[in-house]
């Protein structure tokens, strides 16, 4: 039986913008998503100077319908995402979801690995639970690489992209980093700078990508 996704996918076509569908983002066009182009990753505001040009990374919009579900507004519930939920792509749990945790799903089916990052809060909503890792729960090739990062950057804490999926075998060159944002969302200081970071530790700009909440 076909399922709830590619039901809607046979009704409502992707919209794919002209050229090839690049490399890092065809796990994303197989459950949707529309492609966005190549974006400047830079900060609105900073308050030191930058150490390179912001590098331009593959933004992507998923098909998500926001959810008009109770809304608690409340960290242990749903840290205070609001209206900013989505209904599950795939139509399973949870039924409740959100942007990191869609991207992390699908990333599963691609990656031995893949979680939200949640470097805000040790906070994990019940229902979110199994797609979330806090920051003391990193694999030790990622806390290795962020450890890195910190040497080259001014932030301390925060900045690593929202969603990170990697496999066993050579984590560091299997690595996806998606970074997750509402359509009115600004990158911060810290998130550009820990790409640019990440860029001189040997990750490659196209192992990053954005998601585009359109709501």
């Amino acid at each position: 039986m076909m399922s709830r996704l590619r039901r809607w996918l046979r009704r409502n076509p992707p919209r794919i913008v002209a050229g090839n569908t690049p490399m890092n983002l065809k796990w994303a066009t197989e459950y949707g998503a529309e492609l966005l182009g190549r974006n400047p990753f830079a900060a609105v505001k900073r308050k030191h100077r930058r150490h390179a040009a912001p590098h331009k990374v593959e933004h992507f919009k998923l098909p998500f319908r926001q959810w008009g579900g109770r809304i608690k507004r409340s960290m242990k519930e749903d840290l205070r995402k609001g209206r900013g939920q989505v209904y599950p792509l795939d139509g399973r749990k949870p039924i409740r979801s959100c942007n990191e945790i869609e991207v992390a799903k699908i990333l599963r089916h691609f990656r031995d690995h893949a979680f939200w990052v949640s470097t805000f809060s040790s906070v994990k909503p019940e229902i979110w639970r199994p797609w979330m890792l806090s920051i003391s729960e990193l694999p030790n090739w990622l806390k290795n690489l962020d450890s890195a990062i910190r040497e080259r950057i001014n932030s301390p804490a925060g900045g690593l992209p929202d969603v990170v999926a990697w496999n066993d075998d050579h984590p560091s060159h299997s690595a996806l980093f998606v970074e997750c944002k509402g359509s009115k969302e600004d990158f911060g200081e810290a998130q550009e700078d820990w790409l640019w970071a990440a860029l001189c530790e040997g990750i490659k700009v196209s192992q990053f990508a954005v998601s585009v909440r359109a709501f």
